[in-house]
């Protein structure tokens, strides 16, 4: 077993293992290959000549904590079904840790097909999603005030515009520019989807959606502001004759809830939808500002299993809004896996979940100083690859 990064020839072998592992249409393929896809970005694992297990390492930026940092995007884990079973997973999972962390990435992404396949290795639940489930004929009272037409390539600064005032209130999300939606334009293309934007009183607001028979799915419904929304949940109605239900994905601070005429016909549920991971914790540390003049120190003892820098007793500073960090030969007063620090580092948790959830004794004065660290905070991210 040779695990490495991917060849220039072996474009084909790694598409062929992702189709065979992946129930994604021919189209969709093709832009992902196309559009996605980096050599560099690959690794594999080769075995008796042949590859037979891969993963790619997408490039995002992404907004976490009001810092951004450039991270990986773990996507297409697959291995050939004659060599499952023999621990190729483990091992380039082991590979692709310490490669992100040779990289000084501080922070990676991924979303599971089952959370119990990447806990092991770090990775935990950091996001989760509103999911609507609608009778379209619930959607009647509304009006659409203004106009919606299909975007295209000459719509980009519209679309950069209204991402960014619909997720400025969210946390963890991918910075979205220009290149972003060029590439997201093709991504909704390959599958058939369509990508409309509400003008009134300017661009206010855009909707992503696809039909699936008697169902509409709606990616993404981003708005400036409650007339845009109710704008475009009556263009969703306008589907009626085609469609009989709508589920709609959205942040957990979204206010389709509040407009509905009747909630109680409506199902309304919470989905995870993606794990994160500490991959250097010192620098991600400090690289934190601290809201606050206070000052002290504390003693953590983190375990990780896969990435040994992240390992041992670290001493942590406050001092000048900022966290001075080092490893340090001395006992400690609090305890953490790196999965629940995941969490705290994400703020999709706060220091009091985290005790409870891992039933630990802290002392008043440690999570007094931990709560100057972590904040819990509304997080989002809708990207699928």
């Amino acid at each position: 077993m040779k695990i490495r990064h991917a060849k220039e020839d072996e474009l084909k072998d790694i598409k062929n293992i992702w189709n065979y592992c992946f129930n994604d249409g021919e189209s969709f393929v093709e832009y992902y290959f196309k559009d996605k896809y980096k050599r560099h970005n690959t690794i594999v694992v080769e075995d008796e000549g042949e590859v037979v297990s891969s993963l790619q390492l997408n490039q995002y930026k992404i907004n976490l904590n009001n810092k951004i940092y450039n991270t990986s995007y773990v996507v297409g884990v697959s291995t050939l079904p004659q060599v499952r079973g023999r621990g190729y997973m483990k091992n380039i999972m082991k590979f692709m840790l310490k490669e992100l962390y040779r990289k000084n990435q501080l922070v990676s992404i991924l979303m599971p097909i089952d959370y119990r396949l990447y806990r092991k290795y770090g990775y935990e639940h950091c996001y989760d999603q509103i999911e609507y489930n609608i009778n379209i004929e619930d959607l009647s009272s509304y009006k659409i005030n203004g106009k919606l037409y299909k975007a295209n390539r000459y719509n980009i600064n519209e679309l950069v515009d209204i991402s960014k005032d619909f997720l400025k209130d969210v946390n963890g999300n991918v910075e979205r520019d220009d290149k972003f939606y060029q590439s997201l334009l093709e991504e909704i293309k390959s599958e058939n989807g369509h990508i409309y934007i509400h003008e009134n009183d300017g661009s206010e607001g855009y909707i992503i959606y696809f039909l699936d028979g008697e169902t509409m799915f709606v990616r993404e419904i981003y708005y400036k502001n409650m007339d845009s929304l109710k704008s475009m949940l009556k263009f969703i109605y306008n589907h009626n004759t085609q469609c009989k239900k709508v589920k709609i994905s959205a942040p957990i601070n979204d206010k389709i809830k509040f407009v509905l005429d009747n909630p109680r016909t409506c199902d309304i549920k919470i989905k995870p939808f993606m794990m994160g991971r500490i991959i250097n914790l010192k620098a991600y540390l400090e690289s934190l500002t601290i809201k606050s003049n206070i000052e002290g120190s504390l003693n953590i003892l983190v375990k990780d299993n896969y990435i040994e820098n992240n390992n041992g007793v670290f001493k942590i500073q406050i001092k000048n809004n900022r966290l001075f960090v080092e490893k340090v030969n001395e006992k400690h007063t609090v305890s953490f896996n790196i999965n629940t620090l995941t969490q705290l580092a994400f703020s999709y948790i706060d220091i009091d979940e985290a005790i409870l959830l891992n039933d630990l004794k802290i002392s008043k004065r440690d999570i007094s100083l931990l709560n100057y660290i972590f904040k819990k905070r509304n997080n989002y991210i809708n990207e699928y690859v």
